[in-house]
């Protein structure tokens, strides 16, 4: 008959049972601090809508404002190649997705979008949202993906300006 694999020792089971213990509670305390810190940030990056207010603006005046509201999002957009480190362009364009989707509540509170008459309004706001979250996904992925790759090109431009043969024609 084989002997017991020392291991498994009787007299170290309640130790063994503490730290397997010890292990569950440390690991589901990070899950739920990481899960509180992800849900604390995406409510402090998303403000809540609002109901419709009571002097609603009429369906021009709404569509403009919508249009202005494309403007603003497309004109930062186009900041987004031009920025300088490139690797910090997802920070920059949160803090502006943050102001640009309050507008953009502070806006559908004032068209009353629940509205039947209001539906291809609502539509245009809808569109306006969804572009403005892949908007976001590009400016993280380009801070991440690209980024690093774009800031050592200016790095190289910067490092080739300075060279001594710089100007000087063949």
């Amino acid at each position: 008959m084989s002997e017991p694999d020392p291991r498994k020792d009787p007299r170290y089971r309640p130790f063994r049972a503490a730290a397997y213990g010890l292990y569950f509670a440390v690991v589901v305390a990070f899950c739920l601090a990481v899960t509180i810190g992800v849900f604390r940030s995406v409510g402090a990056m998303t403000p809540e809508r609002r109901p419709p207010a009571e002097k609603l603006l009429n369906y021009r005046e709404c569509l403009d404002a919508a249009d202005g509201l494309w403007s603003q999002l497309e004109s930062e957009r186009e900041k987004l190649v031009r920025t300088t480190p490139a690797r910090k362009v997802d920070k920059q364009w949160m803090d502006f997705r943050t102001v640009w989707l309050q507008r953009l509540a502070d806006q559908e509170a004032l068209c009353g979008l629940e509205s039947r008459d209001r539906t291809n309004l609502k539509e245009v706001y809808r569109r306006l949202e969804e572009v403005q979250d892949l908007y976001t996904i590009h400016a993280v992925q380009y801070a991440g993906e690209v980024g690093g790759a774009v800031d050592a090109l200016h790095g190289a431009f910067s490092t080739a300006r300075k060279d001594r043969n710089y100007g000087v024609l063949p």
